[in-house]
């Protein structure tokens, strides 16, 4: 009965979205799920222009950074790492993707790499060979050759790390100059110079498969690599960057099985305005949504502080974040300052979240001063709730907290009870609610 009651709510929800909203109050999705907030919380929270150009090779500043699939192969392993950039104009997304290419630098390095590496074999192999070797002349002729013939490897490998960036950046100055009109012949013959100097090294064998890949879409770079994938979009006024195969300490992928994937992926990733709610079944993220089948894992966390109130922060967890039972856990360890702060702690309690029951629990503080028994500042507090899984809809968790306890901040009652009313607005995606009802 409790599962029937939840598909009608989250109908009813789906059928007319803002129907029991607030004035001033905006929906937003984020992973499977759908909620709304006052509009004065900023949710997002961005500059009205875009940040100053940043200069270096530095990239454009992520806002926000998830995990996404599963890679073809490893099980254990995620598809994509996404990157959603601040504001960018195309210009940014250009300077971004300046050296957005096969990488020739690299593979000379890792040519030379390969040979450092073979004389450190062969230096061990010396080593067994004598024994006595502190004291045997031959020995140490032979590692001294061994050792000058290393030293001239490493020079040469970071003689040719400093040749592939002096490239980029003339190359780069080239393009600047001729946009601002300037001559560009002595960029143009410094250019030639390093060129040349840069042929006299050879690359490895996995230069060899790396390319670029056509994405059929404008403003787009992808490269393909043999164990791994990259893409860079520019799309609704920002930068997004998708990393396929690149999870540290984990097998590697492979390139006959990373790329149909990466394809496939990008295929169905969109850009999407801040507040649009697509009707198809996927996963939301900020500023872009991903069409699937409503199975595929996730992991989307996303954390700000409101420009109208930035003493508090919110946080929303997809799966649910595990602060929950760890914050629930910390009932059972004593306040170590009794005479400066003191602690209340409630819950776990039942919350309405919306489309199922939920969990809150919470801590309120009140600071103390000794030598000042009649000071009472605000209470601070910390609120988190949590819900389960609803068919293929992952646990969700929400919580909000002060986080400058110094800055103004709502009253615990009226920051408890906006809380809860936006904890009741949450319920599943328009396209989620049809998966929901086939996956009970």
């Amino acid at each position: 009965m409790l599962c029937l009651l939840s598909l009608l709510v989250s109908a009813v929800w789906a059928d007319s979205p803002d129907a029991t909203l607030p004035a001033d109050w905006q929906t937003q999705c984020f992973g499977r799920v759908q909620f709304s907030m006052p509009a004065h919380l900023a949710w997002y929270n961005q500059q009205a222009q875009p940040p100053a150009f940043y200069k270096g090779s530095q990239p454009t500043p992520a806002i926000w950074r998830g995990s996404y699939g599963r890679d073809p192969l490893h099980e254990d392993k995620v598809l994509v790492q996404i990157a959603v950039s601040r504001l960018a104009t195309l210009d940014y997304w250009k300077r971004d993707t300046s050296y957005f290419k096969p990488s020739r630098g690299e593979a000379q390095e890792r040519a030379l790499q390969l040979q450092i590496d073979a004389i450190d074999k062969r230096m061990d192999e010396l080593r067994n060979q004598y024994p006595d070797r502190s004291q045997n002349p031959e020995y140490v002729t032979a590692y001294n050759k061994l050792r000058d013939e290393q030293r001239a490897l490493e020079q040469a490998k970071q003689h040719i790390g400093k040749v592939s960036t002096d490239i980029l950046w003339v190359s780069e100055a080239i393009e600047n100059f001729k946009e601002q009109g300037r001559d560009t012949a002595q960029l143009e013959a410094k250019l030639a110079e390093l060129l040349i100097e840069d042929a006299k090294f050879p690359t490895d064998d996995l230069f060899e498969q790396e390319y670029f890949v056509e994405l059929n879409r404008p403003n787009a770079l992808a490269i393909s690599g043999p164990f791994d994938f990259s893409a860079k979009l520019w799309e609704n006024g920002r930068i997004y960057t998708f990393q396929f195969g690149m999870q540290h300490n984990k097998p590697r992928s492979e390139q006959a099985s990373l790329e149909p994937a990466a394809l496939d992926f990008l295929a169905r990733f969109r850009a999407r305005a801040e507040h649009e709610i697509p009707t198809e079944p996927g996963v939301c993220i900020p500023f872009g949504f991903i069409a699937d089948s409503g199975n595929e894992p996730f992991d989307f966390g996303y954390q700000w502080r409101p420009r109208s109130t930035p003493a508090l922060l919110y946080r929303i967890d997809q799966p649910a974040s595990s602060e929950l039972f760890s914050m629930a856990m910390r009932r059972l360890i004593p306040n170590a300052y009794p005479s400066l702060l003191q602690i209340n702690r409630f819950g776990p309690q039942d919350v309405a979240f919306g489309y199922q029951a939920g969990s809150l629990v919470g801590t309120r503080f009140q600071r103390r001063d000794p030598e000042n028994p009649d000071w009472q500042p605000p209470q601070s507090y910390h609120l988190i709730a949590e819900t389960g899984a609803h068919g293929a809809v992952p646990a969700v968790s929400f919580e909000m907290k002060v986080h400058d306890i110094d800055g103004e901040f709502p009253p615990f009652d009226e920051g408890q009870a906006e809380f809860k009313q936006i904890l009741d607005s949450f319920r599943p995606l328009p396209g989620m609610i049809e998966e929901g009802t086939s996956n009970p």
